[in-house]
């Protein structure tokens, strides 16, 4: 009983702690299965293919790609000809100017591009062409 006395506020901490796992863990679930129900009933009621859930989930990666064109690709394009352009022999690649960092690897399906602080992940493809432009450091 001595140690109880002792540890109270290491044994209510750990009571606490655990009672939160366990409500994050229901939390967790529950949200799996509504998504499971939704994800159902999409399916079975209106007809929905499980395809073109997989579609829907794959049109906002898409959307910043769009993004992605529409304002940052012309600042790279001006900016092409300060640009500085290294890859590594494992494969990643920098391509760097004064306000414009594009990072990523060879075989990525998206490369990380860096403007006014903020980083947007970008299809590969459209980073290809950017690549071509620029003389190459091997490194």
């Amino acid at each position: 009983m001595d140690w109880l006395e002792n540890h109270l506020l290491l044994v209510i901490l750990a009571v606490v702690a655990i009672l939160v796992f366990i409500f994050l863990l229901k939390l967790a679930v529950r949200a799996a299965i509504l998504f499971g129900i939704i994800a159902l009933i999409a399916i079975v009621v209106f007809g929905v293919s499980p395809g073109k859930i997989a579609d829907i989930g794959k049109e906002g990666a898409n959307s910043a790609s769009k993004a992605y064109e529409k304002t940052i690709e012309p600042v790279i394009n001006k900016e092409m000809g300060n640009a500085k352009h290294v890859e590594k022999k494992d494969g990643s690649f920098l391509i760097e100017s004064k306000s414009v960092k594009i990072t990523g690897r060879d075989g990525d399906d998206k490369a990380k591009v860096t403007y006014n602080g903020k980083t947007y992940n970008v299809d590969m493809n459209v980073i290809k062409p950017i690549r071509k432009r620029i003389d190459t450091t091997k490194q």
